[in-house]
């Protein structure tokens, strides 16, 4: 490798050396922004594609407006500066977004998500020669197993009453079966390669499994995984330190805010009475949907999950006169007196900013949403998190959502991809109202927002 490009090599990092040179305030908030633009673009990829090649074909662009990293064959046309300073701004954005990414577990599991497929998309599409010296670089300590070693090792262990020349036969001919020709095979703990035993794609033996050399990939982003994680853990012990830099606060609190959605603007279109929101509701996503529907069921609603249903018609905009009336008429089996004495009005005056610190709240992100812990007898939280997946399919069914898209979206609520699961809600429901758009551009990061494209569809093909 260029003798100039001695601390970042090949465009592959394993981000195991932390930034070591300063740089300004503004190249940290910018450099992180644009490394968090990447990784919002991978996270709606990844869900979106179900080929590799198609997703680093659609993130393509964010990459070189955003993250480029050009490889050494370049560097005479480009010059050693150039490659450096895109290998720097990489490694360093990574450590700053470590440091808003560290404080949640939700937190943590999102940017690895995002980062190991970043790292996987890189990998896959560089030379054989960057990928080889990286492996080496690393010290991954993959050292391979010849066909020969690896048979020998089978026939004494299972080759009892046979001829080793039989024996050998026999192992080849199931080596070409599987795959294709004689190859190479890494030694690891099998619990550590679950998705290609259940394939049966490795030889086990004595607790361990044995990779061919076309899945050692999987060996790398396994020791990516492992490694970022316990970085990121080591990160948020350390953090409490750091939170004396009033600079630095602000900035990795917005960044971890960043990732799902921003904060939602209060509506300042069309009021919106207590009358409307039950003719509004058609427009609601699944996390208010059942809000509504359980407080007309119920006639109540506990504190959290008034807040959480009171913010969202907040943001619609009801305002705080038709608040009351909303939240009056909703609790109908009490008095006018049960409503004040136990301090509904107030909190819903408080929510508005009327009260209290008088701070004027905004509604609750996705995030925020999915973050939240409800109890058992609780109903606020997001439905894809903590609904049964019979409890969630009834909801669609009541929706008249088909059963292609139901399982498909219970899929992705199983595997964690709670935004994309209420996205593709969105697409299953919208109707005539959005044929001109098969798939919205970014996933749902807020409950409002998805209220604002089921309306505003609804009213653009009436315009029409």
């Amino acid at each position: 490798m260029d003798s100039r490009l001695r601390e970042y090599p090949t465009t592959l990092n394993f981000y195991s050396i932390p930034p070591t040179s300063q740089i300004n305030l503004e190249e940290f908030e910018t450099w992180s922004l644009d490394r968090l633009q990447v990784l919002i673009a991978v996270d709606s990829a990844r869900l979106r594609c179900k080929q590799e090649a198609d997703i680093y074909k659609m993130i393509e662009p964010v990459l070189t407006q955003k993250m480029e990293l050009k490889a050494n064959t370049v560097i005479n046309a480009l010059g050693a500066s150039l490659l450096y300073q895109q290998r720097k701004k990489d490694a360093y954005s990574h450590f700053f977004l470590r440091l808003a990414y560290c404080k949640t577990p939700d937190l943590q599991s999102w940017f690895i998500r995002q980062e190991l497929m970043l790292f996987k998309l890189r990998f896959t599409n560089s030379s054989v020669e960057e990928r080889e010296w990286f492996v080496k670089e690393a010290k991954l300590d993959l050292s391979p197993i010849s066909t020969d070693s690896l048979m020998e090792m089978k026939y004494k262990k299972e080759g009892r009453g046979e001829s080793k020349d039989e024996f050998a036969k026999k192992f080849q001919a199931t080596l070409k079966a599987v795959y294709v020709e004689p190859i190479n095979f890494y030694k690891v703990p099998f619990e550590k390669v679950p998705e290609l035993v259940g394939k049966r794609q490795v030889i086990l033996m004595d607790g361990f499994a044995y990779i061919p050399e076309s899945e050692r990939v999987l060996l790398i982003l396994n020791a990516f995984k492992d490694h970022l994680k316990q970085e990121l853990e080591n990160t948020a012990k350390a953090l409490p330190r750091m939170d004396e830099d009033d600079r630095l606060t602000p900035i990795l609190n917005s960044l971890a805010k960043q990732s799902i959605s921003k904060e939602y603007r209060i509506s300042d279109g069309d009021g919106v009475t207590a009358d409307d929101v039950d003719k509004l509701s058609i427009h609601f996503p699944l996390c208010m949907k059942s809000l509504h529907s359980a407080l007309k069921r119920d006639s109540h609603l506990k504190h959290m999950a008034r807040i959480q249903f009171g913010l969202f018609l907040k943001g619609i905009g009801l305002s705080l006169d038709e608040a009351l009336i909303y939240w009056r008429k909703s609790f109908n089996r009490m008095t006018d007196e049960e409503f004040q004495k136990k301090g509904y009005a107030y909190n819903i005056r408080y929510n508005y900013g009327m009260e209290g610190k008088r701070t004027n709240y905004t509604p609750y992100s996705c995030v925020k949403i999915i973050q939240s812990m409800p109890s058992s007898n609780e109903s606020h939280g997001c439905p894809f998190r903590y609904f049964s997946p019979d409890a969630l399919g009834e909801m669609m069914q009541n929706m008249n959502v088909d059963q292609v898209s139901i399982n498909d979206i219970q899929l992705k609520a199983r595997e964690g991809h709670y935004q994309i699961a209420c996205t593709a809600l969105f697409e299953a429901t919208r109707g005539k109202a959005h044929e001109q758009a098969q798939q919205l551009a970014e996933p749902i990061g807020h409950p409002n927002q998805y209220f604002d494209y089921s309306l505003n569809g609804i009213k653009k093909v009436k315009e029409e």
